[in-house]
């Protein structure tokens, strides 16, 4: 991260603005209901708006469904400076990861604190335009040019629609939800998002999880993951996903709270910050219905920029790091998708 003072205008100066700013406020409640989006599919030349339901029957790689799911997710700080060099070897890491996954299952990748740069880099990447829907090729579904999110779905799914649900928030965050088609046309949705930052008087995470839960136990809804950058920072963190009916994957494969192999934050970031706050288990992945986990690893560790831009990236004043974030990339099977 860089250590001068934030520049006018910059991420780290609008965040500076936020915090010292009023406390969230709830709004009307048209402001909270969910907006569809297009998303969109490379069709050899370019980025097109995909057909409204989209079906594997017109993609080229169309095949029998899969009954398992690799989800990935991960944030990539938009703090730090460097943005194309980290998001060039973020890249790298997720292309080799997708391309480990057998070629039955089907992947997902939820990404978390995008600019406009990391969006015009994904979808420049060859793999990603061989095997990857994209919800998003620039920022206009976001509330705000920072910390947007986007998710990559792998082409064989048959996706029925793509919609964002506004939080009450103080960081302009949402849930972007994709529903893609189960059993019997039951859904299986999807949603990636980035609950509030650092502490809140009152807490908002709380009100967020709870929002998300509600279009997750829908009756229409087969399953469900939720996945991303949860701010998982307080006690009350802990029990969120319980008291919204959903399961956590590391816990449910027997992993431990303040254990070290559950940490995703507290690692990459400077000493002082790991003096100050410590390590935590800021990301997650939560699940509901019919749909199981089977393996759950970290993501993303220890992965820096290529060397020929480490210099560059220190005198910036950054760390060499990709993100000061672990990923996280689960196996789940689903019955009857």
């Amino acid at each position: 991260m860089a250590s001068e003072l934030p520049k006018p205008g910059s991420f780290q100066a609008i965040l500076a603005a936020k915090l010292a700013g009023p406390p969230a406020q709830k709004l009307d409640d048209s402001r909270y209901q969910p907006k569809a989006q297009l998303y969109y599919l490379f069709d050899g030349s370019t980025w097109e708006t995909a057909p409204a339901a989209y079906s594997t029957t017109s993609a080229p790689t169309a095949t029998t469904g899969s009954s398992t799911i690799r989800l990935i997710t991960w944030n990539i700080d938009i703090l730090a400076d460097g943005a194309e060099p980290r998001m060039a070897a973020a890249l790298e890491h997720l292309e080799n990861l997708a391309s480990s996954v057998p070629s039955p299952q089907l992947v997902v990748i939820f990404l978390q604190e995008m600019g406009q740069s990391d969006l015009v880099q994904i979808q420049a990447a060859e793999w990603v335009r061989a095997r990857f829907l994209l919800t998003d090729i620039d920022s206009r579904n976001w509330d705000s040019p920072y910390c947007g999110t986007t998710t990559l779905v792998d082409r064989r799914l048959n996706i029925e629609k793509v919609f964002r649900v506004p939080w009450i928030t103080k960081f302009e965050r949402d849930g972007l939800f994709v529903d893609t088609k189960g059993a019997e046309g039951r859904v299986v949705r999807l949603c990636n998002t980035h609950l509030e930052s650092l502490v809140a008087d009152p807490p908002i995470r709380p009100l967020q999880l709870a929002a998300a839960a509600k279009y997750i136990h829908a009756k229409n809804v087969q399953a469900a993951l939720l996945a991303g950058d949860l701010n998982a920072i307080q006690p009350f963190d802990r029990t969120l996903h319980i008291e919204n009916g959903l399961k956590d994957a590391y816990l449910e494969l027997g992993g431990e709270e303040d254990s070290e192999d559950g940490y995703t934050w507290g690692h990459q970031v400077p000493q002082w910050m790991r003096d100050k706050f410590g390590c935590s288990r800021m990301d997650k992945i939560l699940y509901s219905g019919s749909i199981t986990v089977k393996v759950l690893e970290r993501i993303g560790v220890g992965v820096k920029v290529v060397e020929g831009k480490r210099q560059e990236m220190r005198d910036l004043g950054c760390e060499e790091w990709v993100t000061d974030h672990y990923g996280l990339m689960g196996e789940f099977e689903l019955d009857g998708l």
